[in-house]
């Protein structure tokens, strides 16, 4: 996740905390969430926490209205936990599902899934991203409940 780059106009990707949580100080360890909770006006905000060889911790942040767009990652599976507000996700061509805080969603690797805070309060959640290979994110087209896809 060190060398991932967005596209362009899609989201803030924010890296100058992920070197707080460190490995080999162990006060680090124990951190506070809402360190990571940090909000964008106009784009959805990812703030890389930490990583290690084997996981990555990135607090996604979205105001209302805002989404990770519909996306998969080839090689890494994930956990999404919501920590704050409400939010819709997608999984696959599964129907949207509505989800609060304290709900959590494992995502395989190569499943396509999207999050969209649908509500009008900001929304948080933590990725916990295996890293047991390069990091890729490949934008999708989202699925309609008419089995067609949006962009």
């Amino acid at each position: 996740m060190a060398d991932y780059v967005p596209e362009h106009g899609h989201e803030r990707f924010v890296t100058e905390l992920a070197s707080a949580i460190n490995a080999d100080d162990l006060p680090s360890l124990v951190f506070e969430m809402s360190t990571y909770q940090i909000f964008d006006e106009e784009l959805p905000t990812a703030v890389a926490a930490a990583q290690t060889p084997d996981l990555g911790l990135v607090m996604w942040n979205l105001r209302p209205g805002q989404e990770n767009d519909y996306h998969m990652h080839p090689k890494n599976e994930h956990v999404h936990i919501i920590i704050q507000g409400e939010v819709e996700y997608t999984l696959a061509d599964c129907p949207p599902k509505p989800m609060k805080v304290g709900d959590a969603v494992l995502v395989p690797p190569g499943v396509p899934h999207g999050i969209r805070n649908t509500s009008d309060a900001p929304a948080s959640y933590l990725a916990v991203v295996g890293m047991a290979s390069p990091y890729e994110k490949v934008r999708l087209e989202r699925p309609t409940s008419a089995g067609t896809t949006t962009g």
